[in-house]
């Protein structure tokens, strides 16, 4: 009786001690951003396969520590195939990820929060596609949000590797929120909301939010609340954000604040948060964070899954790149090539439908370079990938140049703008960099040749978030019975039809050029 009870003790400290949820010395955290419907691999400008689910499966399935996936929005609207679905098979392949005995849900991810584009299809569809999420729906500023047969939290707890971590969600909105609205979180609610995490005596405290602090063209909405609240500082170890597609692993809010991770988007990479417990005490001792470029091989069953969900139709080759577009503008011309070629599509294809004075589009709304070679269906779904609808609006002259001269930015690497215009638009401008509240000054405003007014009402086309003032459109904001949506004509639809008008017969001979002169120039 004895030997047996021994060889059951053996068992059980053998079970305890090598199990993936036993004590840890280290636990690992994955966290993705900004998916955006990019589930398959793609070959980036040297001709190397990475990105996507197949490859962010094999980093998972060779991760040795206790671990948990984490996202912080956008998962949805993007790519055509997350599209046709609401967003649905997003969901299904974050419920399938990380299949793996060291995660400690044994698979899918742990918890996510909703961005600014998962609203594109409507607060009841989103709803819809949240409901078949395995993970916690967390946010603590959404408000009046029905997901059928589950319910949203401000934060939740997870036992990983015998440690308890608690996440704490923060979202954003967006143009699609018709039902459900943004809570104002205050200091004050945010430092109450903390204080009831502590209550369960966490061992770290990390904070999930569809929100940037690594891009100073999209302020924080966040930062300016965490910044007056001492308790956040001590009390979050990490905070992992998204929205503004950049990468960010080593910033710090004060020498013992929070980290800051921000891991980029498009499902290129994910980052990797190690948390090591001292061996003796049990205490968090340090984080660090590291990038994991998914240029690995892809995990057999999920790559054969992938190639049944896409949409082939999306490999034929419609045209050539001659040289790279880039997402940015050229030296010497503020506007973009690829928004110039969208915003006169726009232009042309309205103004078959009534009368206005100008089209716009954002930079912003280019998700990528355009690469110079084949032009294929999916290049261009990936290109312009959100259900953004046209629009047309009423604004002054007056409204129109402030707002021109506010989405013209300058950087280290010189001067561009966050929207390009249709082609009977002509705009010069000077910069002082002295004058920190308005450095840009329109110095010439011409539309068909003519000087723009300021007291007249000028009648423009653009996607729809940018007259209901979301983002970069905040200084177009009118209200909103100055607007007409044309549902469906989206951004990806102008593209299409872009490529479509080229001349040629074959791919080869179909050319997709920047449009030429400067639109937008800079005056000495």
């Amino acid at each position: 009786m004895k030997l047996i009870f021994r060889c059951f003790t053996l068992a059980a400290l053998f079970w305890a001690f090598c199990s993936p949820s036993a004590l840890a010395k280290e636990i690992a955290l994955y966290h993705t951003s900004d998916i955006h419907g990019y589930f398959f691999t793609r070959a980036d400008k040297n001709g190397q396969n990475y990105g996507g689910f197949a490859a962010l499966e094999s980093v998972l399935q060779a991760e040795e520590r206790p671990f948990i996936l984490l996202d912080s929005g956008d998962f949805s609207s993007g790519n055509k195939e997350a599209n046709a679905s609401d967003g649905k098979l997003s969901i299904d392949l974050m419920n399938r990820a990380g299949k793996s005995a060291q995660n400690f849900k044994g698979q899918g991810y742990a918890a996510l929060t909703i961005g600014n584009h998962d609203s594109d299809f409507g607060d009841e569809r989103l709803g819809n596609t949240l409901s078949h999420f395995n993970g916690d729906i967390l946010s603590i500023n959404i408000k009046d949000f029905q997901i059928p047969n589950k319910t949203l939290k401000p934060y939740a707890f997870y036992e990983v590797g015998g440690k308890k971590l608690a996440v704490i969600g923060f979202s954003l909105d967006g143009s699609g929120m018709r039902g459900m609205s943004l809570v104002k979180i205050t200091g004050a609610d945010l430092e109450k909301t903390i204080q009831e995490v502590r209550t369960h005596k966490p061992d770290a405290v990390i904070f999930l939010m569809h929100d940037s602090i690594g891009d100073a063209r999209k302020p924080s909405s966040f930062l300016p609340i965490l910044e007056g609240v001492k308790t956040a500082r001590e009390n979050i170890d990490v905070i992992l954000g998204g929205h503004a597609h950049v990468l960010q692993n080593t910033r710090k809010l004060g020498e013992k604040g929070p980290l800051f991770v921000e891991s980029g988007a498009m499902l290129e990479g994910t980052s990797r948060v190690i948390f090591d417990f001292d061996d003796q005490s049990g205490a968090l001792k340090s984080i660090k964070a590291e990038y994991v470029r998914l240029d690995r091989e892809q995990e057999p069953e999920t790559a054969a899954l992938l190639e049944t969900l896409e949409d082939k139709s999306l490999r034929e080759v419609f045209a050539t790149v001659p040289v790279l577009l880039p997402k940015y503008p050229a030296k010497g011309d503020a506007a973009p090539a690829v928004a110039r070629l969208v915003a006169e599509e726009m232009y042309q294809w309205v103004s078959d439908r009534e009368k206005i004075d100008m089209a716009m589009f954002q930079l912003p709304g280019i998700r990528r370079d355009l690469l110079a070679g084949q032009l294929t269906g999916r290049d261009m779904t990936e290109l312009l990938p959100y259900t953004e609808y046209v629009s047309t609006f009423d604004i002054s002259g007056k409204q129109l140049k402030d707002a021109i001269a506010k989405s013209i930015k300058h950087d280290k690497n010189g001067d561009y703008s966050l929207f390009s215009y249709s082609e009977n638009v002509k705009i010069s401008y000077k910069y002082n960099a002295q004058n920190k509240q308005n450095p840009v000054k329109i110095t010439s405003f011409k539309i068909n040749g003519k000087k723009v007014k300021n007291k007249r009402i000028y009648r423009v086309a653009a996607i729809a978030h940018i007259p209901q003032g979301y983002y970069e459109g905040a200084p177009f904001k009118v209200s909103n019975e100055k607007q007409k949506i044309y549902d469906p004509k989206t951004s990806g639809d102008l593209l299409f039809d872009i490529v479509g008008k080229l001349k040629g017969n074959t791919p080869q001979e179909k050319q997709l050029l920047a449009p030429e002169g400067v639109q937008i120039r800079k005056k000495n």
